[in-house]
């Protein structure tokens, strides 16, 4: 056990020197990008290493602390996948045995390119937090009757839950450049993003490749309680989210969620 550890130190360390390398490789000095390139070749040989490999090293995934002990409900996946979407990154519903629980229990994990996925678990747990609470009050008012549904108040608290998700998600897509239909978009940069998402996405498809995952089953669609969608949008339409970019070796995303 300890050697397999080792091993793994000592494999991460090599990749760390690799990146460094190919980092240097792209130096307008002649001399020092060739010797760069030619140490991380050399490493790659040792540790029998491909540059796949290297760039699949950047692709982590976090599992959230929020979970259900049954199969986690429509707006909860809905949620997860808006989030997913607007940080470049996939989302799971990962089913596993829980020893504290005593249980199966069912969360969302977020794969993506590094730090991506955990701004995304971040933006997932905070707006989940906000999203419950909005709902347990929704369900309250249709118990005592301020709001009529001719469903259940946990089914009309369900339905409220979607359409504050679909609310937000587009206030999670103005976060990030989506394209030249976007007003702010420039050119020269927003290309660049495009060229890393697709870059990201193609890493993370081949990080999953090597994973047994199964497809999610497609839900059935259903009549919504209309009272409880235009509630639900004008509650998402009064969350706020603000995202500040600050470039350094990494471009990080630091996101907050306003009541």
């Amino acid at each position: 056990m300890y050697a397999q550890q080792n091993d793994e130190k000592k494999l991460e360390r090599a990749i760390r020197k690799i990146k460094h390398c190919l980092a240097l490789a792209q130096s307008a000095n002649e001399n020092e990008a060739a010797t760069a390139l030619r140490q991380a070749q050399a490493l790659m040989r040792e540790y029998r290493l491909t540059e796949m490999d290297v760039k699949l090293s950047d692709v982590g995934e976090v599992e959230s602390a929020l979970f259900r002990a049954k199969r986690r409900p429509a707006w909860d996946q809905q949620l997860s996948i808006a989030v997913a979407n607007a940080f470049s990154c996939t989302t799971l519903r990962r089913r596993k045995w829980s020893c504290s629980k005593d249980q199966i229990i069912e969360c969302a994990t977020f794969v993506g390119v590094s730090p991506a996925q955990n701004i995304a678990l971040y933006a997932y747990e905070s707006l989940h937090t906000k999203l419950s609470l909005a709902r347990k009050e929704y369900c309250s008012a249709v118990r005592s009757g301020i709001h009529r549904s001719q469903y259940s108040p946990e089914t009309a608290g369900d339905h409220f839950a979607l359409a504050w998700v679909w609310e937000v998600q587009s206030k999670l897509k103005a976060l990030v450049p989506q394209g030249d239909d976007d007003p702010l978009w420039n050119p020269v940069i927003g290309q660049g993003l495009v060229a890393i998402q697709a870059q990201d996405k193609a890493l993370i498809s081949e990080y999953l490749a090597t994973k047994d995952i199964r497809e999610s089953r497609k839900s059935k669609g259903v009549e919504l309680d209309m009272n409880a969608q235009i509630a639900g949008m004008l509650a998402g339409s009064k969350v706020e989210l603000h995202a500040g970019i600050a470039r350094g070796s990494e471009d990080t995303i630091a996101l907050s969620v306003i009541a």
